[in-house]
């Protein structure tokens, strides 16, 4: 037997009075949980290869650290098979990265980390890649999902009445936020080879998003056409600086890929034309509100002037109007699209996330076997 778990444990009659005592804790997100009972959690561990009290992570912001007994406690509760551990250990590298910055889930803007696994371990652990990859019915993407989730609320303070402070909440925490990129080899460049892996090393992805946004894109399949719409929907959405993710069917994709379009080709295309005029974002209340001068009455206001319909900004393209519009006083943010495989084949719609608008950028963490760390 290894080490000794250190959390607290309680005596119950069964399974049920187990669950009723996670209500009671505050251990669960609502809904119910698997007991995490000291058998099961050493399995986990086991498989792992891992002791207890290993330190996957730490949370400066919260002085926390994450351990591997904290970690499968929560994965049990999950509803996770041990076999998941693997990836989940890479979520937690991932969100307890400094260039993550853990605080902004804080926000009252109700972020949550979109989680993104590519790789062979998507077929190896039946991921969903495909219909619905966004919704639930799935136990890897829901319970891989809702790990991480539990782990913050339990492990981090990210609870109502913790440092949960979003306005309206976020219902991806609930849906897991999970989805694998589809592993097919048809010529696209995986999501894991763009981040500088090999097509054979499986990754973990967390990027921070507001809820996803679901473009119509043209029924005559060519790239321009596509791609003007998605560009079209972003420049009028939010018109925040970071990194998109753009989440399209294989139909999609192979439209690009047949045409001889690689990744490049189709983010020099958006970042040349995802713009919005002045005017517009006048209209919508957007001009020089991140600047010291504006008061809303005295200082710069919306009004429209001569010119202003012609007068673009971008949202990947840095001008020097762009502290008019973005808070330019922000911790250094990546700027990009990550376009990933995934869905369903049928309809003629393309997903995209508007990201955290302040202080993160997105995590990729390779997924190691037990016995690689």
């Amino acid at each position: 037997m290894g080490k000794a778990l250190t959390s607290d444990s309680y005596e119950v009659d069964d399974g049920l009075d187990a669950m009723e005592l996670c209500y009671e804790k505050g251990w669960t997100d609502g809904l119910p949980v698997v007991p995490p009972t000291e058998n099961r959690i050493r399995a986990f561990l086991d498989y792992a290869r891992l002791e207890p009290s290993e330190i996957l992570g730490e949370i400066p912001e919260r002085d926390r650290v994450i351990t591997a007994e904290k970690l499968a406690i929560n994965a049990v509760m999950a509803g996770c098979k041990k076999e998941y551990m693997p990836v989940l250990i890479a979520a937690v590298e991932a969100v307890t990265d400094p260039d993550f910055k853990f605080n902004h889930l804080a926000s009252f803007g109700s972020p949550w980390p979109m989680m993104i696994i590519c790789g062979p371990v998507v077929k190896e652990l039946g991921i969903n890649y495909g219909i619905w990859t966004m919704g639930p019915g799935f136990r890897p993407n829901a319970t891989i999902g809702r790990t991480l989730s539990l782990l913050v609320s339990n492990c981090a303070m990210g609870y109502v009445g913790g440092i949960q402070r979003g306005t309206y909440g976020h219902p991806g925490r609930f849906n897991s936020m999970c989805i694998g990129e589809n592993p097919e080899d048809f010529g696209w460049e995986p999501h894991n080879v763009e981040m500088g892996f090999e097509r054979s090393t499986s990754t973990v992805t967390l990027v921070s998003v507001y809820p996803w946004i679901v473009t119509p894109t043209s029924v005559q399949m060519e790239p321009e056409r596509i791609l003007t719409a998605l560009a079209g929907s972003i420049a009028e959405g939010d018109f925040f600086r970071g990194v998109y993710p753009i989440i399209m069917g294989r139909p999609w994709a192979e439209v690009f890929v047949k045409a001889g379009w690689n990744k490049q080709d189709m983010k020099n295309w958006m970042y040349e034309n995802t713009m919005r005029s002045i005017a517009s974002l006048k209209r919508r209340g957007r001009w020089g509100t991140y600047t010291s001068q504006f008061d809303g009455y005295g200082g710069i206001r919306q009004d429209i002037e001569p010119g202003d319909e012609e007068k673009y900004l971008y949202v990947w393209k840095e001008d020097d109007l762009d502290k008019y519009v973005f808070d330019t006083s922000a911790v250094e943010r990546k700027k990009g699209i990550y376009f990933l495989v995934a869905g369903g084949d049928g309809g003629t719609r393309t997903c995209w996330l508007t990201p955290y608008q302040y202080s993160t950028n997105p995590v990729t963490r390779p997924i190691r076997l037990p016995g690689q760390r």
